[in-house]
């Protein structure tokens, strides 16, 4: 197939009128998403799934979502579940559909209802397929049975900023960074295993650091 997934920027995949419409979200990015929206001034409210699954609850419009420009301002960092739609996935299952909200979906669903093997998915859905991909592979694979270290920091300079960032990774095994991009300064580093919390505090106690958390992120089991 030739044709690629494309977005009209319409409003119906970013507006819920049920609490089992809202996205679901890993363990590490509801972490994350709470303290953004601590530091922009939202209440968020979410709903543990068991599993290391939360659901982000609300009703109307996502909060992240700029309803006069019909954009996200999270895009950078949004959950993977916006970033694999229209793609759904039944984690226990594995089985793969679309969502009908998507209006492109509906005007293509003829062409992409039959017949397609998951070649052609990822050629058609391109980037959201990458996205499909990392979610399931957090789940089978990162992860299971091992601790993670989620560390958050907000700091006005960026070459302090990857000079800790670097230095945690001369220590340990990180496997994800994210700079926000609505809120100026806040990184946020996930790391595999437990850290030395003293050892990490060494790093992150400085006067041009104005504000760090460390939280330990469960196995999925």
């Amino acid at each position: 197939m030739s044709s690629r997934f494309t977005c009209y920027r319409c409003v119906h995949c970013c507006f819920f009128s049920e609490e089992k419409e809202s996205p679901v979200l890993l363990w590490h990015e509801m972490l994350y998403l709470s303290r953004l929206g601590e530091l922009l001034g939202l209440k968020l409210d979410f709903k543990s799934l068991g599993q290391g699954f939360y659901r982000l609850v609300f009703n109307g419009f996502c909060p992240f979502y700029d309803v006069s420009n019909r954009a996200c301002r999270i895009q950078r960092e949004k959950p993977l579940a916006c970033k694999m739609f229209p793609l759904l996935v039944s984690i226990s299952s594995l089985e793969l559909t679309v969502s009908l909200i998507c209006p492109w979906v509906r005007e293509n669903f003829t062409k992409i209802s039959k017949g397609m093997t998951l070649e052609d998915i990822e050629e058609v859905f391109h980037e959201e397929f990458k996205a499909l991909r990392e979610v399931v592979e957090w789940v089978y694979v990162v992860s299971k049975n091992t601790s993670k270290t989620a560390i958050y920091f907000t700091t006005y300079y960026k070459d302090l900023a990857q000079d800790v960032i670097n230095k945690f990774k001369e220590k340990y095994e990180v496997i994800k960074i994210a700079e926000s991009s609505v809120v100026d300064g806040f990184y946020y580093v996930l790391i595999e295993g437990e850290v030395d919390v003293n050892d990490a505090e060494s790093m992150l106690k400085r006067d041009e650091i104005t504000w760090y958390k460390i939280e330990k992120v469960p196995p999925i089991t």
